[in-house]
């Protein structure tokens, strides 16, 4: 390794180090992300004010761009669930049939569906967050342990698994050639692994909790509503979800269209539980308002990942990659999780890795190794090291829980980071050394 690339190493390592700091010290991440980006341009000899003008900006811009309608739309959704008493009514449905005792997985449980249902987990957590804090305050939980159960449902198993229709599914598929239940033994046996995995956890720390005498209490800035207010059915509540889950993926019609027809639907069905004019145009601008807030805040950190894609650390563990003689299957999973973790994306990092070594898997099929092995361990493998403090997503579940990293982080890096990992490397990758 040169000096160059050593440097550049270091440089990374420090901006990765300082984005975890400042980010639990609720430094805004507007100002993280550049912060970070001039600090990897510094220590890898990157022109500072063209590198942040332009590829900083065009990632900044491409993620706004992308997905702005999505987190528009999605938090005008979320909102008219909270506002009518809708998310209410659902919540005391999933409640009774579950009971307080199993809140973890009334919370898990729907994340998970909708996520197996090809829905965004910005689109989920909109739609879910409302629900789980009936289901939190039911169950007299602290609100802090929300995004731990909430991630686990929509980014673990529900995400990387079999049959899962998200990006790192059809990424794989699409680049070798293979279906979407691709290690299906495997991938069977690490999904069990999570699912039942995050609930234990879960479950303790809210034992936990209650021997701390924690108790439920309403988040600042979230309007609530008047438990005593008229509130729609219920079951006829889940609709506006059910028809955006099905033309999703039944018409495949594009989710923005789809969240239009939901929100249309919402306000029909909700109508007369909704609140007067000038109170509604308030709720609404307010929506607006805080959308805007959680994608500039997740496409801050997304830009920093464009940014390290040229430095010379980056081509580096490309190169490393590409000519190691490990075991292939290690490398699938230890690429995926390398990748995933540099970037803080697991759908940018499973894209880079085929975009960088996809030609060497296709090699080790040619050779004789399974690739629908190596699909699942590297799509199980993406969805380990995203997870880490400057992850984008992690950032807006966290805005949009009212809650922030030191409150939060640690469940949802057991969720979100330690138990996909042991998944991959602890169940899949044996399995598949057994089965291969």
């Amino acid at each position: 390794m040169s000096t160059e690339i050593l440097i550049s190493a270091i440089g990374l390592a420090a901006a990765f180090a300082l984005m975890a700091i400042l980010i639990f010290k609720q430094l805004s991440p507007i100002l993280i992300g550049p912060i970070a980006a001039i600090l990897v341009c510094l220590t890898s000899k990157l022109p500072v004010f063209e590198t942040v003008t332009t590829t900083y900006m065009q990632g900044v811009m491409g993620f706004f761009v992308s997905y702005f309608f999505i987190f528009l739309l999605g938090n005008i959704f979320g909102s008219l669930y909270q506002v009518s008493g809708a998310a209410r009514q659902i919540g005391s449905i999933i409640s009774s049939k579950f009971g307080t005792k199993n809140a973890m997985w009334a919370c898990m449980l729907p994340a998970a569906i909708l996520s197996y249902g090809g829905i965004n987990s910005f689109v989920i957590i909109f739609a879910i967050y409302p629900v789980a804090l009936k289901i939190f305050e039911d169950a007299d939980l602290p609100t802090r342990l929300l995004p731990g159960i909430v991630c686990g449902g929509m980014w673990t198993f529900a995400m990387t698994g079999p049959f899962a229709p998200q990006i790192p599914n059809i990424v794989s598929m699409g680049y070798l050639g293979t279906p979407a239940y691709a290690g299906l033994v495997p991938g069977i046996c690490s999904s069990l692994f999570m699912a039942l995995t995050i609930i234990w956890y879960m479950n303790y720390r809210c034992k936990q909790a209650r021997l701390r005498d924690e108790h439920f209490e309403w988040p600042e800035g979230v309007e609530r509503p008047d438990d005593n207010e008229p509130a729609p059915n219920g079951w006829l509540s889940i609709v506006p979800i059910a028809l955006v889950l099905v033309l999703f993926n039944v018409a495949e019609i594009d989710i923005v269209i789809c969240l239009l027809i939901g929100i249309a639907a919402a306000v029909i069905i909700f109508w007369n539980y909704l609140p007067k004019k000038a109170e509604m145009k308030e709720i609404m601008n307010k929506a607006a308002l805080t959308s805007i807030t959680v994608i500039t805040n997740t496409a801050v950190i997304v830009g920093f990942g464009s940014v390290v894609k040229g430095i010379p650390f980056y081509q580096f563990a490309i190169d490393v990659l590409m000519g190691s003689e490990a075991n292939p299957y290690l490398v699938a999973a230890i690429g995926a999780n390398i990748f995933a973790g540099i970037l803080g994306s697991a759908s940018g990092g499973i894209s880079l890795v085929y975009e960088s070594i996809g030609d060497v898997f296709l090699e080790y099929g040619q050779q004789g190794y399974n690739l629908e092995f190596i699909h699942r361990l590297a799509a199980d493998g993406c969805g380990g090291l995203d997870s880490l403090p400057w992850n984008g997503s992690i950032v807006s579940v966290f805005a949009i829980c009212h809650t922030t990293h030191k409150k939060s982080y640690l469940d949802a890096f057991i969720t979100g980071l330690v138990i996909p990992m042991l998944a991959t490397f602890v169940v899949d990758l044996p399995i598949i050394l057994l089965m291969g």
